[in-house]
């Protein structure tokens, strides 16, 4: 999995750790592995997202 950093407009930070991001409308909807939602983030609060890095599985 990966782990998204998410700067909003207002100055706050998320970390989000999910299997993908996507955009999908006026949102982005984190994605686990599974298959469900680990967030969805209105679009129209995002700086930017940075994607920090992958996790490794043993």
């Amino acid at each position: 999995m990966a782990r998204y950093e998410i700067n909003y407009l207002d100055g706050n930070t998320d970390t989000i750790t999910a299997n993908n991001l996507e955009p999908s409308g006026g949102q982005y909807i984190a994605w686990n592995t599974d298959g469900s939602a680990a967030a969805y983030i209105p679009a129209a609060n995002v700086r930017s997202i940075i994607k920090r890095h992958e996790e490794t599985s043993s």
